[in-house]
């Protein structure tokens, strides 16, 4: 018997009906110790579909919503499992997804870790855990690529919030996920967590999710990106990387901000939005060896996300440049 009658598996919904069968049927045939939903004020059929179809179950109901990170970390609060696994609503998983993302949880300590993530269709990869940039901004990686590619088990330096597994002590004890970031690249966030506390994240190619996802940055999710990053950087840097990786920061700040204007108005007015509240919320420094932490991210960024023109990879490339000179200068 595989690991997997240890963990609980919690999912967060929010008007999830179109998903959620199909999502539970498919998690239950991995034989968790328990589920946990976690419904963040679903006014659609979510409920209704959970209650008579999925009795065994275990059913929270947020007379508010509590956003993903604040949906998780009640979950994880009611897990009665060594082992939690974090699943977004609108997936489906393999029979042997569970055993396989844990197996690797029974052999090694301080250790997060990541499935192979497709598209709903099969057709291609969501997701091979996530490519956390020094400068805080946040990539899918091997978005788009081939289904049959990144099938070597690696560490990477980030996980996808669509599905990741810990121990349960673990994830209470760095604390989950920030409460104040509501959805979007708190993923990213919990991830600077872990590996600034001396986790290592892996990646497990043999468990597979499938997931609904195209990639689509509206005005308002700049907003959420956004002051995320600013969060990273305000709490695990401090004024000495300020200034050795300013050119970097500007770097991404022209990203960013280009971006933005590209959205118009609103793209403008996310962007100054997401800075202001920032600036005014009340980031704890988290203590850690900074230099040795530079070293567990990455320093490219993909040059194929969110590209339009042959001068928006141009951009990307020149970026990309400035990044890994100025990281290896720092981190060297």
């Amino acid at each position: 018997m595989g690991p997997s009658n240890k963990a609980s598996v919690i999912i967060v919904t929010y008007n999830h009906g179109k998903y959620i069968r199909e999502c539970l049927k498919s998690v239950l045939k991995n034989n968790p110790l328990e589920v946990i939903v976690v419904d963040n004020g679903s006014t659609d059929e979510t409920i209704k579909i959970i209650e008579e179809e999925f009795p065994q179950v275990k059913l929270i109901k947020n007379p508010k919503n509590l956003g993903y990170g604040g949906g998780n970390n009640l979950g994880v609060k009611h897990a009665r499992g060594k082992y939690v696994v974090i699943l977004n609503p609108d997936t489906r998983v393999e029979d042997n997804w569970l055993d396989e993302l844990l197996k690797p949880l029974e052999k090694e300590e301080k250790l997060v870790t990541t499935p192979k993530v497709l598209l709903y269709d099969g057709s291609k990869i969501n997701a091979a855990g996530l490519i956390v940039h020094f400068t805080g901004l946040s990539f899918v990686r091997g978005l788009n690529k081939e289904k049959d590619s990144f099938n070597n088990p690696e560490f990477v330096s980030g996980f996808a919030g669509e599905c990741f597994a810990v121990r349960k002590d673990d994830y209470l004890k760095v604390g989950g996920f920030d409460e104040n970031l509501f959805v979007y690249n708190e993923d990213g966030e919990l991830s600077w967590r872990f590996q600034s506390m001396g986790y290592r994240i892996m990646y497990v190619p043999t468990s597979i999710v499938y997931h609904d996802y195209e990639l689509k940055v509206p005005p308002w999710k700049i907003y959420h990106l956004e002051k995320a990053r600013y969060v990273i950087l305000m709490r695990y840097l401090d004024w000495k990387y300020y200034i050795l990786l300013f050119p970097s920061l500007l770097m991404a700040e022209i990203l960013t901000w280009g971006y933005s204007v590209l959205q118009g108005i609103e793209g403008i007015k996310f962007k100054f939005k997401a800075i202001l509240d920032s600036v005014k919320m009340n980031v704890t420094k988290i203590e850690t060896n900074r230099k040795e932490l530079l070293r567990r991210v990455d320093y490219l960024i993909p040059e194929d996300q969110l590209t339009y023109t042959i001068l928006d990879k141009a951009i990307k490339k020149v970026a990309n440049l400035i990044f890994r000179i100025n990281y290896k200068v720092v981190t060297r």
